[in-house]
């Protein structure tokens, strides 16, 4: 990661890294900083086999959202 990055950050094996933001992951690729990319790639390698499908977990979560909302309406 540049060690002018100013924005937050996340620790994985005793390494600084750039957290998992579609803003990081585009800065990484700008920049053409291979060992950020990499080290970007696989912290979210990791957080994929760790959390698995955010997507669907997300999915559900707004369900969920959305239904406390509806039942506080009423």
């Amino acid at each position: 990661m540049s060690d002018d990055y100013a924005g937050p950050v996340a620790y994985h094996g005793g390494q600084r890294f750039q957290p998992l933001y579609a803003a990081g992951v585009h800065h990484a690729r700008q920049y053409g900083n291979l060992e950020e990319m990499k080290a970007l790639a696989e912290l979210a390698e990791w957080y994929l086999a760790a959390e698995g499908d955010i997507a669907a977990e997300l999915a559900l979560l707004k369900a969920e959202i959305a239904k406390l909302e509806a039942g506080s309406e009423g």
